[in-house]
Formats: C-alpha cells, sequence, structure tokens
C-alpha cells in the first residue's frame, strides 16, 4: 500500500503542477514571438542603409540652397545699384525740371514786360498823336481860322 500512496502523491503532485502551468501560461499569457519583429529588423536596417543616400540628398538640398541664396544676394546687390543710379538719374532729371521751370517762369515775365512796354508805347503814340490833333484843332479854334 506504500507503493499506492506514493503513486497517488505522484499524481497529485503532476495533476497540481499541470494545474500550476495552465493556470500560469493560460491566465497570464506570455507574449508570443511575432514574426513582425524579424521585419522590423529587416526595416530598420534597411533604413540605416537609406541613411547615407539621404545623408547625400541633403547635402545637395543645403547646396542647392546656397547656390539659390547666392543668386539671390548677387541679384539683390545688382538690384541696389541700379536704384543708386536710377535716384541719381531721378535728381538729375528733378534738377533739370526746375531749371526748365525756372526758365519758363523768366521767359513768361520777360514776355508779358514785353507785351506791357508794348502796349504802353502804342498808348503813349496813339496819345501824342491824339493830342496834337486836339492841340491843333484848339488853337486853330483859338485863332478863328476855323
Amino acid at each position: 500500500m506504500a507503493r499506492a500512496t506514493y503513486r497517488f502523491a505522484l499524481y497529485r503532485r503532476i495533476v497540481c503542477a499541470a494545474i500550476a502551468f495552465l493556470f500560469i501560461f493560460g491566465v497570464t499569457r506570455v507574449p508570443e514571438a511575432h514574426a513582425a519583429y524579424w521585419d522590423d529588423v529587416y526595416q530598420g536596417f534597411e533604413q540605416f542603409s537609406r541613411l547615407p543616400g539621404d545623408v547625400y540628398q541633403l547635402k545637395e538640398s543645403y547646396r542647392q540652397t546656397q547656390e539659390d541664396l547666392e543668386k539671390a544676394r548677387t541679384s539683390i546687390e545688382t538690384y541696389q545699384k541700379q536704384n543708386a543710379q536710377l535716384l541719381e538719374q531721378n535728381r538729375k532729371l528733378n534738377d533739370t525740371v526746375t531749371e526748365l521751370k525756372n526758365l519758363q517762369t523768366q521767359r513768361d515775365q520777360a514776355s508779358h514786360r514785353n507785351k506791357m512796354l508794348i502796349i504802353t508805347a502804342v498808348i503813349l503814340l496813339a496819345g501824342y498823336f491824339i493830342g496834337i490833333r486836339l492841340l491843333r484843332y484848339g488853337m486853330r479854334r483859338r485863332s478863328g481860322r476855323y
């Protein structure tokens, strides 16, 4: 009978161990190995192997940006020079316009003065002839000849 109790105790231990394994692994669920793990490793390696190409592309983009910036600086300098030249031309044109306005004003004043001089001369001449006629008429009337 000792053997039967020994077997019974052994079976009991086996059953208890099986229940314990079922409880531990059945309830807590051990994370399974994912096939995606190797995909993730492969993708990481692939991304790592693409890094030199990305770095080269970034360098090329940086170089292109520097060239564009240099072109922009050159064009800005050109525009500044042109702007300075245009400002100088504008100043010269303004001086010329001012000078022409002054000359036109002087011409207008001289023309007005000449008109007044001619009108005054005509009035004086007409006055002289009319005055002489009136003087002659008055002298003839006093002398009785007329």
